[in-house]
């Protein structure tokens, strides 16, 4: 925050609320992919043809012939293409510049690419003090840089642990979702992904309450938190049963809690199992 906001003298920017982005900060944002993404001499390093109508017809969903020169019938030059989309670009609703930040992140041809992408607009989001950084490749209403580094490698587990990713993925993008976030399912998924990393690891199909003791190098009171937590989400009064006038309601709070915790136990459980495999 800078010295004019502390003291009062200018009021602080929407782009540091959740539901808002402020024209500056969008333009900042575009000033970013223009550089990483949109720039002519880009177009020449590499096909993105197809990567431009992908990007019209499945984000933007508008008329391929808006791209199109209809005297001559060939693809516009390239400059004016980067100004057809900078032009939907600032049209775009709070939430759709977020969401198109992930569709590049997922669908740019060129990956190299997209750590410098990250790396630019995370570092934008925290000059700008905007409540949101990339995790993996979700805009997410995390801030802090250990839970998304604990998160982050928790998405990234050997390929043995491929299922306790896919349950971390759904949890992040269901907590993390701008326009109906699904808290309640979020934490659901999270547990879940510790249910399976005990799975892969004792072989058993049982419920954590039972695979969790199975658990030897586990330090004892990890696993009684751990069932504890678990018990929260699947016994009677928790969030998997039916709702009564005695359960609580499960929000923000609870679902980045469960997010960033069960991420922290599922590398720890990881590690703890390759030492065993390695016979440390």
């Amino acid at each position: 925050m800078r010295f004019s906001e502390r003291y009062g003298y200018k009021k602080i920017e929407e782009s540091q609320l959740l539901e808002e982005i402020s024209n500056h900060l969008k333009t900042r944002i575009w000033n970013i992919l223009r550089r990483c993404i949109f720039r002519e001499k880009r177009y020449e390093e590499f096909p993105v043809d197809l990567f431009i109508i992908d990007l019209w017809d499945k984000f933007f969903k508008e008329d391929l012939d808006k791209l199109v020169d209809r005297e001559v019938y060939t693809t516009l030059k390239k400059d004016k293409i980067t100004k057809i989309i900078k032009n939907r670009f600032l049209n775009l609703q709070w939430f759709e510049v977020y969401d198109l930040v992930e569709f590049l992140i997922s669908e740019f041809p060129n990956t190299n690419e997209i750590p410098y992408l990250v790396k630019d607009i995370n570092n934008l989001f925290e000059e700008e003090s905007v409540p949101y950084r990339i995790v993996g490749t979700t805009v997410s209403p995390l801030t802090n840089k250990e839970e998304i580094k604990e998160i982050e490698k928790a998405l990234n587990p050997p390929d043995k642990f491929a299922p306790v990713r896919e349950h971390l993925k759904k949890a992040l993008d269901l907590f993390s979702d701008r326009k109906s976030p699904d808290y309640e399912n979020s934490i659901k998924e999270s547990i879940s992904a510790v249910e399976s990393s005990a799975k892969i690891i004792t072989g058993k199909d049982k419920s954590l309450s039972g695979i969790i003791q199975s658990l030897t190098n586990v330090h004892y009171n990890l696993r009684e938190g751990f069932k504890e937590l678990y018990n929260w989400t699947s016994k009677e009064g928790g969030i998997r049963h039916a709702k009564s006038g005695k359960t609580l309601e499960p929000g923000m709070v609870e679902a980045r809690y469960m997010l960033v915790t069960v991420s922290a136990f599922v590398n720890y459980v990881i590690a703890k199992y390759s030492e065993n495999e390695k016979g440390e």
